[in-house]
């Protein structure tokens, strides 16, 4: 097979920007391009092949880079934003199989130069990679971790969600593409529970695989800084699998599961040291113990969140210790000179023991070889071969973000150094973060509203500001731990040996003694307690936490080298103890071929033995061994049936000091019934030997109505028993402190919280109350208060008060009549209550109707009290004679403004008001509305100005016709007119007269205005007056009549003719006049005016001339006539026409314009004059 060509390292390939930029206009850091891809294998071409996925080893080149990449992504982020120059974008493609690993670790310090030559061709890449191309799918790992195998059926939920998931947020990808220099469309979000179980099955908090990237439960979080790391190294991983499209073995890239941010505190951005949107706190020191100081990423400025324990560590670490080489070379070496034929495949007995090259008896190790090498990766020797016990350890505790299944994360410590702990780390982080709730309290309260330190401690990251040491040792010394490389290297076997038959017979014959059951109480090693066949036994020990044999039964096999025997131990544990309960218990005996006896498994005891606290009750042992003095090594949790602190996490261990707890509840652990709240605890609980204790203290409120405290009661040694008070707001309630009690069910009596006292509330402290006594009481879960108030509102003539608790509030109110002498008010009552305002004051508010006592108004009016103010008012529908409509009414001790409305603080007098407008009915074809106020003596009255419509007609239209005078016929001659042979003499006559012509109406009032003054309580006062414009539309004209007539008959000759002359003197218009109006119950409704019409015009005539003359002659008949228009024009003096019109109304009346009562003044006129002057001009014109 052809080896492939060696391709040139990945940091001096040549890049070329993928927009066409120079290579000078990057983003502020090197573009994704110069982020190193996982290398692909050119060996595999053609058709894309798929192999099993597998998951990177932490701290390899790619995950340094990534977590680099990170660091700078998040510091560009997070400084203030400035223009730059356009990015070069590299492409992250959509369909890619690796997949890596990220756990927080120093980093190596390892790069590698350029080759000279290659500089001058590419930009030189701000993280350097030492990865070689050729490794295709060779991992390399630069830590001791190890990673998980990738299971089919994880594969194939990988593979089958590829392309799933959610685009990066647009501002989240906006701000990594500038900082990043890439194309982040593919990349591809998972975060539901199908991603958290992937997750989970992977050890990871986060995982990347191609394009997609996967996140643990709560761990996807693009708004927090520390979410925002974990992202852009994630997202940095989905840039380095970019490559030729060959799927090649997957490697999954992770992020380890519980790591915290490599150990780098992220810079705090909000005001003060709580961030609640972001969920993170800063708190300034935390105490842990020296020989844990040195195993802390950072000493300074340290972020983290708690890590769930999930039990898996001890697998992780014998799994982790027993595949290494070193290990198993030497152990196999042993097997090999130590057993016979090697310890392969023995005859007969093929139990074998593994004891101390320096105290063979002094414990053991059994079974076969394979049990025997993996159950010596947890020694309970030091290397010189002591007997000692070691427990597996998280270096970095799981409450500081330690990593919980991390191999890297693990040691084995001395049992004895690590004793307590975790427990001295968890009280120093819960008083750090106390310390910073209760100064952040004092600044801004609202800040710290709703947290508790067990809130913080789950959701909350934690910065510590620095770490210090508390107690020793400083340090582990060598002969107190055992790393990860010591027992790979098999160093723990160097003060071993296998017992071998025939030199070490001594051991191996007693082991096999059919005079006693040789007894190991522990499955794994230990040294036997070799106890009589038949009693008595000898192991009855005094100790309070050991194992007194009371019985044993034991069946051996017939053939006890290869089959050992089983029987059953029956044991009294806690015989003597103060603080727990006798249990007596039995167990099997499992066998140990090559062992007269057996072993007692720690299932069956995990199983079986469920010890009783006293004062706490049920315990659950979650690890269990009985050591080689019998005596019980246990850890669990106490199920307490303390209803108070049954939700509490109560860790509890028992070993050769007896039973041990040390707890400090945090608020949330704590079941306080409402209405009462958690503010603050420092309640604790220790049980020892002596018994139980309880210290500290809790602080409670109830919200909006005050505080209490309780804590241990005295002389309550090894109860669970409170005492304390609640203090009721000391501004409003004297007394306000009532006692409250809490004791476990069942220690004489019911139990429980329990509270009990007597408040008042003097005078002057609440306006409306005068004094009020209550009794208060909590039992049951149940609060009660009962008692009477006395009130002191202003027009209130009686209540009755009482004051209860419900829907967590307490509750004073009652009902109240109101004071009939109030204006305007016949009786009234309603419900009045206290509460507490926003103001946190208490304040007294009233509700219900009253009824008013005002004229022909009988609708219910509302009833309001708040803070000294009564106030009574409503609209009612108001029907009297002549009126009718609407009036908001009402009563109140408060001012009045000018718009009729309450305004201003409460005084001591009340005070009738209130508006409305009303219908009027002034005669039968005239109605009116106005505007109406109640008095403050609660009357009803109508003042004001009268609305009315704009025309009312008041008469119909009348006419006059008169002759003024007549003239006597007058005869003038004038002049002789040639007739035939004749002249015939002509004489005029005049006659002629003046007539009068008029009509005046219909007679309206227009633009009517009036005053009403009206109370319906006197209705014989009511007055209206007020005034019109009273127009009268008229016409009046004189018409003249004048004729001028020629009259001669003689023979058979006659001359008729004349001048017409008709003249006109006429007038149009509008007489109007003020009319004054007047109205009142007793004398009706009247109005008088005078209407008048005046004017100044001329006579027009238009004078027309006609004769005819007719002669009979009997022969022949001889006629002639003349017509001529002869002027139009004006004449006459100035003339004076004008005509009025007296009017009277009076209410019960018909309204009637006499014609006798219209007067016209005419100017005098000489029909004569003017006849002699129109002669005049008629002869002018027609000789």
């Amino acid at each position: 097979m052809k080896t492939p060509q060696k391709a040139a390292p990945a940091n001096t390939k040549q890049h070329q920007p993928a927009n066409g930029q120079q290579a000078g206009k990057d983003p502020f850091f090197a573009a994704a391009h110069d982020i190193e891809r996982a290398p692909e294998s050119p060996f595999f071409k053609g058709n894309k092949v798929q192999r099993k996925m597998t998951v990177n080893e932490p701290g390899d080149h790619f995950e340094r880079q990534a977590d680099q990449v990170a660091d700078k992504v998040v510091q560009h982020i997070n400084q203030p934003k400035t223009v730059s120059n356009s990015t070069t974008t590299a492409t992250a493609p959509a369909a890619t199989s690796a997949v890596q690993k990220k756990e927080d670790k120093k980093e190596d310090k390892q790069e590698k130069e350029q080759n000279g030559a290659d500089k001058e061709l590419q930009r030189r890449p701000v993280f350097e990679s030492d990865a070689d191309p050729n490794e295709g799918n060779t991992l390399k790992r630069s830590s001791q971790s190890s990673a998980p195998d990738v299971s089919p059926q994880t594969q194939q939920k990988i593979e089958d969600s590829k392309g799933g998931g959610e685009p990066l947020p647009a501002n989240t990808r906006e701000e990594m593409e500038g900082a990043m220099g890439a194309d982040l469309s593919g990349v591809r979000i998972h975060n539901n529970s199908e991603a958290a179980g992937l997750s989970n099955d992977l050890q990871a908090q986060a995982f990347t695989h191609g394009n997609d990237i996967y996140f643990g439960a709560g761990k996807y979080d693009p708004q927090s800084q520390s979410g925002q790391h974990l992202l852009a190294h994630e997202v940095t991983h989905t840039v380095q699998q970019g490559g030729n499209g060959v799927k090649k073995k997957g490697i999954i890239q992770r992020a380890e599961m519980g790591v915290a941010d490599s150990g780098k505190a992220k810079p705090h951005t909000a005001e003060g040291d709580i961030d609640k949107r972001k969920k993170t706190i800063k708190v300034q020191k935390i105490e842990i113990p020296g020989f844990k100081y040195d195993m802390m990423p950072s000493k300074t400025d340290y972020s983290f969140k708690s890590t769930t324990r999930s039990g898996k560590h001890l697998d992780t670490w014998e799994k982790e210790a027993a595949t290494d080489k070193g290990f198993n070379n030497k152990f196999d070496e042993m097997k090999k000179k130590e057993l016979p034929n090697g310890g392969t495949a023995p005859a007969g007995n093929n139990t074998y023991f593994m004891v101390s090259k320096t105290n063979p008896s002094g414990g053991m190790l059994f079974g076969n070889p394979d049990e025997i090498r993996t159950r010596s990766v947890r020694p309970n020797w030091r290397k010189a071969g002591q007997m000692h016990e070691f427990e597996v350890d998280h270096k970095v505790e799981l409450q500081l973000g330690g990593a919980d299944n991390d191999i890297g994360n693990l040691w084995l410590l001395s049992q004895k150094i690590n004793g307590s702990s975790g427990s001295t780390i968890k009280t120093s982080i819960e008083n750090a973060i106390k310390e910073t709730l209760k100064a952040e309290e004092k600044n801004d309260p609202d800040r710290v509203k709703g947290m508790s330190v067990g809130s913080v401690k789950d959701n909350y990251s934690i910065t510590v500001v620095s770490f210090s040491k508390k107690g020793s040792p400083d340090s582990a010394g060598d002969n107190d731990k055992y790393s990860l490389s010591d027992i790979q290297k098999g160093e723990h076997l160097e003060g071993m040996r296998f017992l071998v038959p025939g030199k070490d017979d001594k051991y191996l014959k007693d082991l096999v003694d059919t005079n006693h059951v040789h007894l190991f109480f522990n499955e794994r090693r230990g040294r036997a307690v070799k106890m009589p066949k038949k009693g008595p036994f000898k192991l009855q020990n005094t100790k309070k936490y050991s194992a007194n044999i009371d019985s044993v039964t034991y069946d051996p096999q017939t053939d006890i080298m290869q089959q050992g025997g089983s029987g059953t131990i029956t044991v009294t544990m806690f015989k003597t103890s103060k603080t727990a309960h006798s249990i007596t218990e039995s167990f099997p005996i499992n066998a140990i071929p090559g062992v007269y006896g057996g072993f007692i498994s720690r299932k069956d005891i995990l199983d079986k033995l469920r010890p009783q606290v006293k004062a706490l009750s049920p315990v659950q042992l979650l690890t269990a061994d009985f050591n080689d003095d019998g005596e019980l090594e246990a850890k669990g949790k106490v199920h307490t049936t303390i209803p108070l602190i049954d939700k509490a996490d109560i860790d509890i261990v028992v070993d050769s000091n007896g039973l041990g707890i040390r707890k400090v509840f945090d608020g949330g652990e704590i079941n306080l019934p409402p209405p009462f709240k958690i503010t603050d605890t420092s309640l604790g609980i220790t049980l020892s030997d002596s018994g139980l204790t309880v210290d500290g203290n809790m602080n409670f409120e109830i919200q909006k109505l005050g505080k209490g405290e309780v804590h241990a009661k005295a002389g309550t040694s090894g109860a669970f028993a409170l005492g304390g008070s609640f203090d009721f707001d000391s501004k409003t309630f004297k007394p306000a402190r009532i006692t409250v009690d809490y004791t476990k069910p069942g220690d004489g009596g019911d139990g429980g919280l329990s509270a009990t006292g007597e408040i008042g509330i003097p005078a002057g402290t609440i306006k409306g109350i005068k004094s009020a006594h209550i009794n208060i009481a909590y039992a049951n879960k149940e609060f009660t208060a009962t008692g009477t108030a006395e009130p002191d509102i202003k027009g209130v003539k009686s209540a009755e008060i009482h004051v209860s608790y419900g829907n967590d509030t307490l509750v004073i109110g009652g009902s109240f009549v109101l004071d009939e002498n109030m204006p305007g008010i016949q009786s009234g009552s309603g419900n009045v209550e206290v509460t507490r305002g926003p103001d946190e004051i208490y304040h007294v508010k009233a509700n219900g109707k009253a009824i008013p006592k005002i004229p022909k108004i009988n609708t219910e009016l509302s009833i309001s009290y708040d803070d000294g103010a009564l106030t009574i008012e409503g609209k009612a529908s108001y029907a009297a004679d002549r009126v009718s409509g609407e009036v908001m009414v009402g009563a109140t001790n408060r001012a009045i403004a000018a718009d009729g409305t309450p305004s201003g603080p409460a005084g001591d007098k009340f005070t009738a008001y209130g508006s409305g407008k009303l219908t009027l009915k002034v005669t039968d074809w005239l109605q009116a509305s106005a505007s109406v106020r109640v008095t403050p003596a609660g009357e009803i009255e109508v003042v004001g100005r009268l609305d009315l419509p704009s025309a009312v007609d008041v008469f119909p239209k009348k006419s006059i016709n008169k002759e003024l005078f007549k003239v006597p016929t007058i005869q003038i001659p004038i002049f002789a007119i040639p007739l035939g042979p004749k002249s015939i003499g002509i004489v005029a006559t005049i006659d002629g007269g003046l007539d009068f012509d008029a009509a005046v109406g219909p007679g309206q009032l227009k633009d009517v205005f009036g005053q009403i003054e009206f109370n319906p309580s006197h209705p014989e006062n009511t007055r209206i007056s007020g005034g019109a414009k009273f127009v009268i539309p008229a016409h009046a004209g004189l018409k003249l009549k004048a004729a001028l007539g020629i009259g001669l008959s003689i023979g058979p000759a006659s001359v008729t003719g004349g001048i017409q002359i008709v003249g006109g003197l006429g007038l149009e218009g509008e007489a109007s006049a003020a009319a004054d109006l007047a109205w009142s119950p007793t004398t009706g409704f009247e109005f008088n005016a005078l209407g008048e019409i005046e004017v100044h015009p001329k006579f027009t005539f238009d004078v027309n001339a006609f004769i005819k003359a007719e002669l009979d002659l009997w022969v022949t008949d001889i006629s002639k006539e003349w017509t001529k228009n002869l002027a139009s024009f004006s004449y006459g003096p100035d003339l004076q026409v004008k005509v009025s019109l007296p009017i009277h109304y009076k209410d019960g009346e018909p309204f009637d314009v006499k014609t006798d009562d219209i007067k016209v003044t005419y100017p005098e006129i000489s029909i004569s004059d003017i006849a002699g002057g129109i002669a005049d001009k008629v002869k002018e014109e027609m000789l």
